[in-house]
């Protein structure tokens, strides 16, 4: 018997080691043969590390700066009508004569906020009462500047308090101030109250669920080209679409019906994630979704939509040959596309170069489009120049893919 032969266990395990290593050095040419796979392993998350990076550059370091914001007097109150110059000559704004005024300014942006001044807002001791004091909030305006707009409005009825207390005590000012605390110079008669355009107009809580929805709605969407692209690309590969043109089916009547049928597939799709928001999500114990949307608007919004997500899944599919190229594809450029739009940031905390970058994304446009129906009483102003983007950005990707499906071994 030999000494030197290898024990059997540690023969077996050389042998697969071999195998190994010769399995990963066929995975590696394999690789290299695969330009798609790489790139979306490589390029995809770099693009999504740049993207983000600068989406969330200002958002922790960056010095909060005051929104416009529209002032409201009501009544005969000069001190009041004092404050608000005081305050717009500081920090910006505009006058309006009506709620009504400054509710329309808000919902086309002219203003972020807004500040109403309710009749007797001094008291008897002419302190300001801050319970008679509304903060109205654009529905999108960062946490933040809600926050430092709202301390900005307490320290400022303090100040009005302080000057208003030594104008009334005349030389003996300094004295009756002396010693007390700022805390008590404002009476504890309320807070600010703090309304959002979307509370002012429905009547209701503005919740996370209301906000939340339509970014995901349409993130949820776009991904429909994951099972267009498994269809198309296996129906090219087993030479059903050239079987289909031999009956004289044109590619354009290929990408017609695949159009409706996915676009249909979308709006089960969404139909289910509003049930989702209007059900589920209260049964454990969140907030509601509220349905009641204007429905033309709303239907204009879902049908340019899902015209463009569908497109796009379209274009993708026609352009790739193996289904996980498409999927990945797809994936990483509707990712992208997200981060963009402002549906993993919300846009209000991008810097302003981020937020003109995003309104060049679909998403972003379906989402500006989309937050406008479910966030308020949207116009035509608001949803139609969003729907017209959305539905010639579908009409150019069915387009291509037409000149793909069409030429299929021309380079594109």
């Amino acid at each position: 018997m030999r000494t030197d032969a290898q024990p059997p266990a540690a023969a077996r395990w050389h042998r697969i080691a071999r195998q190994a290593l010769r399995i990963a050095a066929k995975e590696w040419r394999l690789l290299r043969r695969n330009p798609h796979g790489l790139a979306v392993l490589f390029l995809m998350p770099a693009a999504f590390v740049l993207v983000m990076s600068f989406a969330l550059k200002n958002a922790l370091t960056a010095a909060i700066e005051l929104p416009p914001t529209g002032w409201v007097v009501e009544g005969d109150q000069p001190i009041a009508q004092q404050w608000a110059g005081e305050w717009i000559a500081k920090h910006a704004g505009t006058r309006f004569d009506t709620r009504r005024q400054l509710q329309d300014a808000l919902r086309a942006g002219r203003v972020q906020a807004g500040v109403v001044v309710r009749a007797q807002w001094l008291d008897e001791q002419n302190a300001p009462r801050p319970d008679h004091v509304e903060l109205w909030l654009g529905n999108h305006i960062a946490p933040g500047v809600a926050s430092r707009l709202r301390a900005e409005l307490s320290y400022s009825m303090l100040q009005v308090h302080m000057k208003t207390a030594a104008a009334a005590a005349g030389p003996f000012a300094s004295m009756l101030q002396q010693g007390r605390p700022d805390a008590e110079l404002l009476p504890a008669s309320g807070a600010v109250g703090v309304k959002y355009l979307y509370e002012i107009e429905s009547g209701r809580r503005l919740t996370a669920v209301q906000q939340s929805v339509p970014a995901w709605l349409i993130f949820g969407m776009f991904f429909v080209v994951v099972p267009i692209a498994g269809v198309l690309i296996h129906e090219r590969n087993d030479g059903t679409l050239t079987r289909m043109a031999t009956f004289g089916v044109a590619p354009l009547a290929v990408l017609g019906g695949k159009l409706l049928a996915f676009m249909a597939l979308n709006w089960v799709q969404l139909f289910f994630m509003l049930l989702i928001g209007r059900w589920l999500v209260p049964f454990l114990g969140g907030d509601a979704l509220h349905l009641d949307l204007p429905v033309g608007w709303f239907a204009l919004m879902t049908l340019s939509t899902s015209a463009a997500a569908v497109g796009l899944g379209l274009l993708i599919s026609a352009s790739t040959r193996a289904f996980d190229q498409a999927a990945a594809l797809g994936g990483g450029i509707n990712v992208v596309l997200g981060a963009l739009a402002g549906i993993m940031v919300p846009r209000a905390l991008m810097p302003q170069g981020m937020q003109r970058i995003s309104e060049w994304s679909p998403m972003g446009w379906a989402l500006d489009g989309m937050q406008a129906v479910f966030l308020g009483a949207p116009d035509a102003a608001q949803i139609v120049p969003k729907a017209a983007l959305l539905l010639a950005f579908a009409a150019v990707c069915i387009g291509w893919s037409w000149r793909v499906l069409r030429h299929p071994d021309r380079p594109h």
